[in-house]
């Protein structure tokens, strides 16, 4: 190694390596030249310099073997890639080979000068020098040669040629001497530039190799995170953005093309009592088990909590539906987790494409289907129809409008009376919205206020209808008070109630005459801050009342934690007394756990005397319906709230006969 180091060819790192191979590629090209020299020279002495009358050995013939056998041997491994292991040894053993020649090549001269038979010494020394310079060009990419073809073959000359005592030789030694250190510096220069070179082809190749490397681990990384990105991590199955992914992509774009999405039912029950790796489990068996139904080539798909989408080649839409229908089957088999048997059923929304409709338009179809089929039960499969197709364009037209500047402005108000149903004095009207489009027409509130909602007007609506029916409450009598629903987004909403009691204010009315509707589905999302509002408009002086009590899946735990003042029954509980088994016992336990928990009760849907007095002989104190009266304009309930009569006086009959 210290002989490596010092010959200028250590092979420590891979930038020692590269400079290696550098240098023996460029002397392997410099041999011939190197060898052509030698021999050149080689002869010019022998013919030359050789007096005819010289008794000595003649080496020639051993330089020529030699070389010979040298050039052999580089035309058989010249053109050979050798490994860097043994570049190392090649320089080395060349730099051998270099002082082995040098030195009996310099020795021979050297003789030849010595024997003055004649006057040609000069003519030795001369051949000897071309040599030298010859072997260094030769030589050059490898300083360490080249240096000892100089040093060899030029000191003993210069020396010879100095100590001769001849002043003609003596100046041509000491020229010979600066010859050689001119030429050992060029050399160091020349070796300089050469390891810069190397080195900056070596930096810009390892930087090209990093660059590579790093490009080949970014695009590993970038399918990596490609895969998880468009995966869902628990099935395996594709995510949402998978799914819309694919259905963009060529790979799907043909016809003959369907998009199911399923809709799990009972999931969530499972999940919030066995706990979130239980519902993991299902999940996960409900994916295998959509994934035996469709071909290895459909696409199945995780959207997202319990839904699931699956695009699908069919040959039909008949076929399309027997194929989800199939789907749906399956997943209600009972599931084995944890030891438990499991159920959950499945709603499924289907859309056939059968021409060159766009598959993002056939998803969302597909979820309109799902939306329909979930509003009929469980276990249902709906396929999308023409008439969900203009209920969309219906719906459509409805967000366009609302987007329209000052639209809000353009809905209407409607009043409608609610009686005291022992004296049927008029004790309140509700606010109902009424909105006519100069091309939709009539659109019902249950049309356009969930969309207002989304498109985050219903802020602007509710203040611009909120502000007028309080302009037109003034003008009632003061015991008479006003009935507005609020909005569940907004009850969610902090700062909602300092709204409303501003609105009313600014009006004119006082707190005291306004009475706040909220559903059941306003305290779901958000129950902590809609009781903070109610709380807060209920300290105003503002009544609040729970509206559509009984419509669904009521908790009697609303009625403790929030001071409701009254308790408005759902219409379906009046309507179906007479014409369902048990809609009089029910409408009876309604009316009985209102009056235990000390709730007032506001009867809706009343449409008939029978229901009428059925309500009065319950016990229920307050109604309101067609029946007793429809909504009216503002200026009519201004009449009405004057008067505080009923326009059916047969109801009254009834009850003074009663």
């Amino acid at each position: 190694m210290t002989i490596d180091r010092a010959l200028g060819i250590p092979a420590e790192t891979a930038h020692d390596n590269a400079i290696l191979r550098q240098r023996f590629i460029a002397l392997k090209k410099q041999f011939p030249w190197v060898y052509g020299i030698f021999v050149a020279n080689l002869m010019g002495l022998h013919f030359t310099v050789i007096p005819e009358q010289f008794g000595g050995y003649d080496p020639t013939i051993f330089f020529l073997a030699f070389i010979g056998a040298r050039a052999i041997y580089w035309l058989r491994n010249g053109n050979r890639r050798i490994e860097d292991s043994k570049i190392q040894r090649e320089l080395r053993a060349s730099f051998f080979v270099t002082l082995l020649v040098c030195a009996t090549f310099c020795a021979w001269v050297m003789t030849l000068y010595g024997y003055r038979a004649d006057t040609r010494p000069m003519a030795a020394v001369m051949f000897s020098c071309l040599t030298s310079i010859g072997a260094c060009y030769g030589l050059s990419s490898f300083p360490a040669s080249a240096r000892a073809a100089i040093l060899i073959l030029n000191l003993p000359m210069a020396a010879l040629l100095i100590v001769s005592g001849d002043p003609i030789q003596v100046g041509a030694g000491l020229c010979l001497i600066l010859l050689s250190l001119l030429i050992l510096r060029m050399l160091t220069v020349q070796d300089r530039a050469f390891l810069r070179l190397v080195s900056s082809r070596y930096d810009i190749e390892e930087q090209r190799t990093r660059a590579i490397a790093a490009e080949t681990v970014a695009l590993a990384e970038q399918e990596r995170v490609g895969v998880i990105a468009h995966s869902d991590q628990l099935t395996g199955l594709a995510n949402r953005r998978g799914f819309l992914r694919a259905i963009e992509s060529d790979q799907y774009n043909n016809v003959g093309r369907a998009v199911a999405i399923l809709d799990l039912d009972g999931f969530k029950p499972i999940n919030d009592t066995f706990g979130h790796p239980t519902g993991d489990q299902l999940l996960l068996q409900v994916g295998e088990r959509l994934s035996t139904v469709f071909a290895p080539t459909d696409l199945v798909a995780r959207l997202g909590g319990d839904e699931f989408a699956i695009l699908f080649e069919t040959q039909s839409a008949d076929q399309a539906f027997e194929m989800v229908q199939r789907a749906v089957a399956l997943v209600s088999v009972p599931y084995e987790l944890g030891g438990r048997k499991m159920m959950v059923s499945a709603c499924g929304g289907l859309s056939f494409r059968d021409s060159s409709q766009d598959l993002t338009e056939v998803m969302r179809e597909a979820d309109i289907a799902l939306y329909t089929a979930k509003g009929m039960g469980r276990g249902v499969v709906e396929s999308f129809s023409l008439a969900m197709r203009q209920d969309i364009q219906r719906r459509t037209a409805i967000e366009q409008a609302l987007r329209q500047p000052g639209t809000v402005n353009d809905v209407e108000l409607a009043f409608q009376p609610i009686f005291h149903l022992e004296t049927l004095e008029l004790r309140a009207f509700e606010a109902l919205a009424r909105w006519k489009h100069s091309e939709l027409g009539w659109i019902s509130p249950a049309e356009f206020i969930p969309i207002t909602e989304q498109l985050n007007v219903i802020e602007q609506l509710t203040e611009t209808l909120l502000g007028k029916a309080a302009e037109v409450a003034l003008q009632w009598p003061a015991s008479i008070r006003l009935s507005f629903n609020l909005s569940p987004v907004e009850l969610c909403t902090d700062g909602y109630a300092a709204r409303v009691l501003r609105i009313i204010r600014e009006a004119g009315l006082s707190p005291q005459r306004l009475q706040v509707e909220v559903t059941e589905t306003a305290l779901f999302s958000d129950f902590k801050t809609a009781r903070k509002n109610l709380a807060q408009l209920s300290q105003a002086g503002a009544r609040i009342a729970l509206d559509d009590f009984g419509a669904g899946y009521s908790s009697i735990n609303y009625l403790r934690e929030i001071n409701f003042d009254t308790v408005k029954l759902d219409g379906s509980l009046v309507s179906s007394v007479h014409s369902a088994h048990s809609g009089l016992p029910l409408l009876r336990g309604v009316l009985a756990l209102c009056k235990a928990m000390g709730q007032q009760c506001i009867a809706e849907h009343i449409e008939t005397e029978a229901q009428l007095m059925l309500l009065r002989q319950l016990g229920c104190r307050y109604g309101q319906g067609f029946g007793m009266a429809e909504p009216v304009s503002a200026e009519r309930s201004k009449e009405i709230a004057q008067s505080k009569i009923i326009a059916l006086e047969d109801f009254a009959t009834a009850l003074r006969a009663s």
